[in-house]
């Protein structure tokens, strides 16, 4: 996956958990089986002695399901614990193996062995020792460190004598193969996405769907990413992920929006069914997706009972259809305001866990919160922090407008009619001041587009997105505008 900004972070890892990873691993994880995790599939391929470049080639070859397969890329604990237990089991003569990462020329200051380290694919640097980014690394003690000569050890492998750790190697006699990654989906059977509490597409994430008409065979396939955001772009930058050489289209997160600090793209790639009318409910828990992240949908972890929570300091569901050029956001956020320039939109409408709605299923990123940048602090600067909120919610309030004065196709005379009215007031409320006025003109809204008869169009859903919008903006006045109104 293609990435053009991306920060890192640093974890401990649990080395607690390999023993019952070992245990859980299929009977027959040995090499040359490929083995499920998260969706994905892996395979250790036995080679001894060969080099990182014929790895690399001969990985591109292999083909599972219908996806080539690339070196291993390992960015996350689960990812690294779960692939460790993969290569103790597959029985190598020489344990240690080759996985995706290698090393670029190096920025000046910074010592030759610890510098330019990267993952394949595009999927971001990799934290060293001597250059610390904010990202998952598991670098054995004393690594990386040029063992045999500056420039001697230019790519990245796992299990040094058997040891559960990252090592830079440029010996060949060490190395006993190398670990296949399949970038493969989970299918899920929608039906079981209707009806009851919904299903989960990976763990922190469930999927509620509406009532839906499924042909035979409808499928739902599922992929997921991890990234771990720069606080330096918060605030500052939009995020681009994937697109370049990876077939998949962009996904343009806003500065606005900020990873806390690590971050999960939910890929869900619907098969035989359409979702024309109603919403997709989504329900994130973020702190079981994101292990140590920092917010919940209340606040942040750490936070004393009974204080104040900054607005921005709170988990958030976002969305953006898989088709970019879809999105009003991506048509009207830069200009509207530098900090909301993207295409992912954030769409929470309650607390609790965290919960929001969209009108299809497409890119879904769990542990994002809003972070307007250095300088926004409710504690430090409380009349910068609720202007920001402010506009974040006119603008939030334009797109719906905008929605609504696109659905005209959909909607009968009387029911747009009264519909851009609410919004047009609940605009001239906020714009005013009087955020209370705006949010009973949103409820009006949102009762308005539940009782309205919607016609299908094929390939749209505006009474999703109206629904949708409409009820984060009364989440966003509700919670984030009205109690910080001086």
């Amino acid at each position: 996956m293609a990435l053009r900004i991306i920060g890192q972070t640093s974890f401990l890892l649990a080395r607690v958990l390999l023993p019952a990873l070992l245990l859980s691993l299929p009977a027959l994880a040995n090499a040359g089986d490929i083995v499920k995790f998260d969706g994905r599939h892996y395979q250790v391929v036995v080679d001894k002695g060969i080099t990182w470049e014929d790895a690399e080639a001969a990985a591109k070859e292999e083909n599972f399901d219908g996806v080539r397969g690339h070196l291993a890329t390992i960015t996350s604990e689960a990812e690294d614990v779960f692939l460790e237990g993969l290569r103790g089991k597959a029985g190598l003569s020489r344990p240690e193996v080759w996985v995706g990462g290698f090393q670029q020329p190096c920025d000046a200051g910074v010592a030759r062995e610890g510098c330019g380290w990267t993952w394949l694919n595009d999927e971001g640097p990799i934290s060293t020792p001597q250059a610390p980014l904010l990202s998952y690394s598991n670098w054995l003690d004393g690594e990386p460190n040029d063992n045999s000569g500056p420039g001697s050890e230019e790519h990245l492998a796992i299990g040094l004598r058997g040891n559960f750790g990252w090592n830079d190697e440029g010996s060949l006699g060490n190395i006993g193969g190398y670990v296949i990654e399949f970038d493969t989906s989970t299918l899920v059977d929608p039906n079981d996405c209707i009806e009851g509490d919904g299903c989960e597409t990976t763990a922190g994430q469930v999927l509620l769907l509406p009532a839906v008409e499924l042909e035979e065979g409808a499928s739902i396939g599922v992929r997921t990413f991890e990234f771990t955001d720069d606080p330096e772009r918060c605030g500052q930058d939009p995020l681009v992920l994937f697109g370049g050489e990876d077939s998949r289209p962009d996904l343009v997160i806003p500065p606005y929006l900020c990873g806390s600090p690590r971050f999960l793209v939910v890929e869900v790639d619907r098969q035989g069914f359409d979702v024309s009318q109603g919403t997709i409910l989504i329900e994130n828990e973020p702190l079981e997706a994101l292990p140590g992240n920092l917010y919940e949908c209340t606040g942040p972890l750490d936070q004393e009972s009974g204080a104040t929570v900054d607005p921005q300091y709170r988990d958030v569901v976002a969305w953006q259809a898989t088709d970019l050029t879809t999105m009003l956001e991506n048509d009207l956020g830069a200009t509207v305001d530098p900090q909301f320039a993207g295409a992912l939109g954030e769409f929470t409408f309650e607390c609790g866990s965290s919960r929001g709605l969209t009108k299809t299923a497409s890119y879904f990123v769990i542990g994002l919160h809003i972070n307007f940048g250095p300088g926004f602090d409710l504690a430090e600067n409380s009349a910068g922090n609720h202007e920001r909120f402010v506009a974040l919610t006119r603008y939030k309030l334009l797109l719906l407008q905008t929605a609504v004065e696109e659905s005209e196709v959909a909607l009968k005379r009387g029911d747009l009619r009264k519909m851009k009215t609410k919004v047009d007031n609940a605009i001239r409320f906020h714009d005013q001041g009087q955020f209370e006025s705006a949010l009973q003109s949103i409820e009006l809204f949102l009762k308005f587009a539940d009782r309205a008869d919607y016609s299908i169009i094929p390939g749209e859903n505006y009474e999703g997105e109206h629904l949708m919008r409409a009820s984060n903006i009364r989440f966003m006045l509700e919670e984030k505008v009205i109690p910080f109104a001086p």
